[in-house]
């Protein structure tokens, strides 16, 4: 009777054996990935979506011609002049604000001198209406003839009467004497009256109250038309 063997215990394994079998392993499993196009390879292909067909390539180009790219917004000039008009108010309102501020610390630094006194003022001469002022309209000599006395007459007569008795002869001569005679009478009165004359002068007044006066004067006593004048007691006093 033979008795059963018992089978052998196994040999323990080499480790490059089982280095080797990991690498082999791990290579078949980079080709399988590689051959799949799960990681990019010189051998494997590539991935559908990363190769495009002639007619995709045909409708993405016409997609892009037909597309046209977003412009960037206009800038809005306007905009952006009402900016820089606001930012140099404000630096010319704060420059105004510095110099008022300047101007009042000077004016604080500067002892106050006190105003002038300013002198009074004359009352000013009104010539004012009154019954017994006007202005003179005119000045006017008059000449007033003196009556003879009798002696002008006389020797005009006479010496007429001379010369009469010079002209023609009988009684011509009688005629022309007496005609002499009383020429000369005559001529001698008007001499010896101019002689004796008398010189005066007329001053005619308008008064404010529309009314007029004349007077008369022996002396002209500088009065001028346009003088203003007053009447006192009958007489002409300026009243400028």
């Amino acid at each position: 009777m033979s008795t059963p063997t018992s089978p052998a215990a196994p040999s323990a394994r080499h480790p490059l054996l089982i280095a080797a079998a990991v690498a082999v392993i791990v290579f078949c499993g980079t080709g399988t990935a590689a051959i799949l196009g799960w990681i990019p390879s010189s051998i494997g292909g590539t991935p559908a979506a990363a190769e495009l067909s002639e007619i995709d390539r045909a409708v993405l180009a016409s997609k892009l011609q037909g597309s046209t790219p977003p412009q960037p917004a206009a800038l809005d000039l306007r905009e952006l002049d009402h900016d820089g008009d606001r930012e140099r108010e404000r630096e010319r309102a704060a420059d105004r604000l510095a110099a008022r501020e300047r101007a009042a610390l000077d004016n604080a630094a500067q002892p106050r001198k006190p105003a002038p006194r300013l002198a009074a003022a004359e009352p000013v001469k009104e010539s004012g209406w009154c019954a017994h002022c006007g202005n003179i309209e005119s000045v006017r000599e008059v000449s007033q003839r003196a009556e003879g006395s009798g002696l002008g007459a006389a020797g005009g007569a006479l010496l007429g009467g001379l010369l009469g008795n010079q002209v023609g002869g009988g009684n011509g001569r009688k005629l022309a004497t007496v005609a002499g005679a009383v020429g000369g009478a005559v001529v001698g009165n008007q001499v010896e009256g101019n002689l004796k004359a008398t010189r005066s002068y007329e001053i005619r007044v308008r008064l404010d109250d529309g009314g007029a006066r004349t007077f008369h004067q022996q002396s002209a006593a500088g009065w001028r038309a346009g003088d203003r004048v007053k009447i006192v007691n009958g007489t002409l006093r300026s009243a400028a």
